[in-house]
């Protein structure tokens, strides 16, 4: 691995509504599920780490109801939804303070 910024693909593919949800939705829960234990876990609610995580959670949980939303219509109009998802990992050494 020489480079120090990488793509990977995690979701890629054409899916019925009801797939869409089972990719999509299972992401979003295991997100939500990672920032949750990271609250729990730290003993300081003024913690950045728990302040930021309450932030994702909210967001996260608005992006479900957006993408819930998207496969219904989907559903409903006997579409089927592509998606394209790419991370992108950037490789870095934290500066010290």
């Amino acid at each position: 691995m020489n480079s120090m910024y990488n793509n990977i693909k995690l979701v890629e593919g054409i899916y019925s509504p009801i797939n869409s949800a089972d990719v999509l939705l299972s992401l979003i829960a295991d997100k939500i599920k990672f920032h949750n234990l990271q609250i729990l876990s730290s003993k300081n609610e003024d913690d950045p780490n728990v302040i930021h995580a309450k932030k994702r959670i909210s967001e996260l949980k608005e992006s479900r109801k957006l993408i819930t939303n998207l496969i219904i219509h989907a559903r409903d109009q006997n579409f089927h939804m592509k998606i394209d998802g790419t991370v992108n990992i950037e490789l870095f050494k934290p500066m010290k303070i």
